[in-house]
């Protein structure tokens, strides 16, 4: 019977994860062993947005893949895939590279992205995901490979 995917909501994310408002761009996410799916509203009020750009304010394309990252981390947290022993520390994953990489949409205040990972490959200490980003049903951004170095939790 397939699992049930996890749902988690801003103070389950805020629990986990080791980035933190306001440097956290999931306030929501939907986890399962194949795949995740996270959520941020863009309100406006974002501290980058006041000068990214002037009077024109943009998403920068570097914090969405910011945000596909940290859904990656999200997955390892979890332990979510069929090929991890245990879930990963949290503290202990960080990014290696990120290749393929396209931006095809300008994203503003009020618009939601909602971001998709799926891994291609883990094996200690590496993970391999592949990532995009949509708004609404429009693909906005997406990575071939996201790689990321990880731990797992102590035994």
């Amino acid at each position: 019977m397939p699992e049930t995917p996890l749902q988690m909501n801003t103070e389950a994310l805020n629990a986990l994860m080791p980035m933190q408002d306001p440097f956290l761009f999931l306030r929501s996410a939907e986890v399962s062993p194949g795949n995740a799916a996270g959520q941020y509203p863009i309100t406006g009020e974002e501290y980058f947005l006041k000068g990214h750009f002037k009077d024109n304010p943009i998403m920068p394309a570097s914090i969405m893949l910011e945000a596909l990252g940290q859904l990656a981390i999200l997955y390892l947290s979890l332990g979510k895939g069929p090929q991890m022993l245990r879930p990963a520390d949290p503290r202990r994953i960080a990014f290696l590279s990120c290749d393929g990489v396209r931006c095809t949409r300008f994203c503003k205040p009020g618009d939601t992205l909602t971001m998709h990972i799926k891994p291609k490959r883990i094996r200690h200490p590496l993970a391999v995901f592949s990532g995009r980003v949509t708004c609404g049903n429009e693909r906005v951004a997406y990575a071939e490979e996201i790689s990321l170095m990880f731990d797992y939790l102590p035994a």
